[in-house]
């Protein structure tokens, strides 16, 4: 990992010229399903090479790159979250709920979580946890994912009873979250009996691609704030990685850029390479490979320097997805 001791950076507004900010947020539906129509037949290969071969390898290799496919849905979610994935909001809205529940996830709520910890980037305000990992079952647990999955299930249950976390304060986002709820209750009663009915046609085209991609998710995501500094500025506490594998970046709408796009949040994934032309030379902490940052991670862990060297928590500020909730006023 690089991390710039360069303490002076580019206004964000002086980077780029108008013009050319206006033609680097075009958005394009067309583009944008063209690229989903690659994602759903790799799929589709993926699964229908299981039950044509019918060996117990060729299950598990399904299942494996299925996941990896079924993963980029969460980074459709996120586009969407931008309203820079389709260009409609209408459209928008749409393409992050289909990727959403397909997941398991809420998608007004996790737009709502999102926008604020864009706002708020590591601040107390921000709801993305804080903390270091400082033993291997943190990791083994972080790897899994289960916090996230699960906490997002439970907030999202609990808005039935319109209680809700600290980011959510609008009416129109409890509308949201509440309608999003309802989708998401009736697609999980439907996957759970389809599964009762057929469980190894579901095992292999829905329940385990969906397991690998949750792991697969956040091997790609942990990566984007830790090890940066814990401050509000974006050019400081936000970390690209410039992977060589085109593949993977395809796959996941070129999140690798993180940091690119936390300057620009307007900017849909398939220009983040053109921002990152100008500003990576600017960017305090960049990594080169996924596998180098999990290794680093591990050898921190290992060795004890994690648990030595972790910075202090923020005061007052999230340190798991299991937020407090309250009731909304009326």
């Amino acid at each position: 990992m690089t991390i710039s001791q360069e303490n002076v950076h580019p206004d964000r507004n002086d980077v780029f010229s108008s013009a050319e900010l206006r033609e680097l947020t075009r958005r394009s539906s067309a583009l944008a399903l063209r690229r989903a129509s690659v994602h759903v037949l790799l799929y589709a290969i993926a699964v229908t090479g299981a039950f044509v071969i019918d060996t117990w390898w060729a299950t598990g290799l399904s299942w494996v790159l299925a996941g990896f496919v079924v993963a980029s849905l969460h980074n459709v979610l996120h586009c969407a979250s931008h309203g820079t994935f389709m260009n409609t909001f209408r459209g928008n809205q749409l393409a992050g709920r289909v990727a959403g529940t397909f997941l398991g996830m809420n998608s007004a709520l996790y737009r709502v979580f999102h926008m604020h910890h864009h706002r708020n980037t590591h601040t107390v305000e921000d709801p993305e946890p804080d903390g270091t990992i400082t033993t291997l079952g943190q990791y083994v647990m972080a790897m899994l994912n289960l916090e996230y999955f699960l906490g997002f299930l439970r907030m999202s249950a609990a808005s039935l009873w319109h209680r809700y976390p600290y980011f959510v304060t609008s009416d129109r986002a409890r509308s949201a979250i509440q309608r999003d709820t309802w989708i998401l209750l009736v697609w999980i009663l439907s996957m759970t009996v389809l599964t009762v009915l057929w469980p190894m046609v579901m095992l292999t085209l829905y329940i385990m691609p969906t397991a690998v991609a949750w792991i697969v998710n956040n091997f790609a995501i942990m990566p984007e704030h830790y090890y940066a500094e814990r401050s509000d500025n974006p050019w400081r506490n936000t970390n690209s990685v410039y992977t060589r594998s085109k593949w993977f970046g395809f796959l996941n709408w070129n999140t690798n850029y993180h940091a690119e796009h936390h300057l620009y949040p307007g900017i849909p994934a398939w220009n983040l390479h053109e921002i990152s032309k100008r500003v990576r030379e600017h960017l305090a902490c960049t990594e080169t490979s996924y596998i180098r940052f999990h290794i680093r991670v591990l050898s921190d862990v290992l060795s004890g320097r994690a648990k030595a060297d972790a910075p202090e928590l923020t005061e007052g500020r999230a340190t798991s997805f299991y937020y407090p909730l309250e009731k909304a006023a009326k």
